[in-house]
């Protein structure tokens, strides 16, 4: 996640096309020589703020400093709606990050994304200098779709001054602590409207699809989707566990009251209404990118830290379980030059410029050489948050055919849940159910 941006919702028709085939990648054309005009490869990429949207393009556009066979011009504010239509119309960017984890494999299957196997190959491409979950995020059966720019990782984000006048030692280590924190730290006034809020599992989700609960369910040892991905296991009972959790927590607190407090909240995030910088919410659960969030719009001397998630107290051995997302970058169809775009794709995972972006948006690097440069932040919660997104127990989101409409449905039927529409077992049944019928339908070329 890279703020300040509006997450586009994952409302996308997942197509099912067959594969297509991979450009060929070996002619004397495809990088010219160097008394040719440079071929031109134009980068797109969502960053639209004052501070990161320069730092992206620098970014790419480095490239054009340390070798002339190639031009690079960067296009900010992108979306992946808008590369679509591009796609469609044949004007779409040759390179495009994406801020959007769950299009991998949708675009991979519909050729929209190409097929890196090729010119990995003809680059000698190390992928085995990628962290593991970054490696995750952009494989899908066997094949390389993307390779990430930077990625985002989840701790518990508390105030400390709040845990302090409440008496509170330390952050919570088991999710039982948590509950029993969230709801000290809640108040309220006389008319039963919160004042302050402990935890909402809700708040700012926007930050990842609109829903925190894949990390919910992680932290209880549950898993989405089979090991071989054939099988949709939202209903798991660790999965049901999560947001079981979730619901009580909506329960207790009020959901009516929490929507209340939190109207307008998302669109505040990125400014100086944000409620966990302005001590109105204890704790959340978010972003490495806070660590320049809150330079940016806490007031001074905030007092805040970052903790791992916890974990059911009768599951010690899940200490450590969480998720990692990212912004997956693609060569989109329709770019004449693959094998050039993926000259800067490779180039903008290089270490010094990748460390510099990176200490611009704060985000975790996805190679172990940037993570091990001297040149990175050393924020100590920032350190912990790239400690944290290269553990073992750490997952990722499936990457599945489906898994733009997957994302979509666990939006919908949490937020269900959590107002007391339907029960957690059964809002997650409905999506196990949908989403294991859209999956075979892909899988049977449907």
């Amino acid at each position: 996640m890279l703020y300040p941006r509006s997450r586009v919702p994952v409302v996308r028709l997942v197509l099912a096309a067959s594969l297509l085939s991979v450009p060929f990648i070996s002619s004397s054309r495809t990088m010219g020589h160097a008394s040719q005009a440079p071929i031109e490869i134009k980068v797109a990429g969502g960053w639209t703020d004052a501070v990161q949207a320069p730092a992206f393009s620098r970014l790419a556009e480095s490239y054009n400093k340390v070798q002339s066979a190639i031009h690079v011009t960067s296009i900010k504010a992108v979306t992946d709606a808008q590369i679509l239509t591009q796609v469609s119309a044949g004007k779409a960017a040759d390179v495009f990050v994406n801020f959007n984890a769950s299009d991998v494999a949708p675009w991979g299957i519909a050729g929209y994304a190409l097929n890196l196997d090729p010119y990995i190959k003809a680059t000698h491409y190390d992928v085995g200098q990628l962290i593991p979950a970054a490696r995750k995020l952009s494989t899908y059966n066997g094949h390389i779709y993307a390779i990430p720019t930077l990625v985002d990782t989840t701790m518990l984000l508390y105030n400390k001054t709040l845990f302090k006048q409440a008496g509170i030692s330390g952050p919570p280590k088991t999710i039982e602590e948590l509950t029993a924190d969230a709801l000290k730290l809640t108040k309220k006034d006389s008319a039963g409207h919160i004042t302050q809020l402990g935890f909402d599992p809700l708040l700012y989700a926007g930050d990842y699809n609109n829903t925190w609960l894949p990390a919910y369910v992680a932290m209880n040892g549950g898993q989405l989707a089979s090991s071989d991905s054939k099988k949709i296991t939202a209903n798991c009972s660790q999965c049901v566990a999560a947001l079981q959790w979730e619901v009580n927590l909506y329960k207790t607190i009020g959901a009516t009251e929490i929507d209340r407090f939190e109207s307008g909240a998302a669109a505040a995030e990125y400014s100086h209404s944000n409620l966990f910088l302005t001590g109105k919410v204890a704790m959340i659960l978010d972003g490495e990118f806070y660590t320049q969030v809150a330079t940016n719009y806490g007031p001074k001397n905030f007092q805040w830290d970052n903790a791992p998630l916890p974990y059911p107290a009768a599951h010690p051995e899940l200490a450590g379980s969480g998720v990692v997302f990212g912004n997956p970058t693609m060569i989109i169809k329709g770019t004449k030059n693959p094998l050039a775009a993926f000259k800067v794709l490779q180039y903008m995972q290089s270490v010094q410029p990748l460390v510099g972006f990176a200490n611009v948006v704060r985000n975790v690097p996805q190679i172990n050489s940037a993570l091990q440069s001297p040149n990175l932040s050393t924020d100590p919660r920032f350190r912990r948050f790239i400690k944290w997104a290269q553990g073992s127990k750490i997952t990722v989101f499936p990457v599945l055919p489906v898994s733009a409409a997957y994302m979509n449905e666990l939006v919908r039927y949490e937020n269900l849940a959590l107002h007391g529409k339907m029960t957690a077992q059964a809002a997650l049944d409905k999506v196990t159910s949908d989403m294991q019928t859209q999956l075979d339908a892909q899988s049977n070329g449907l």
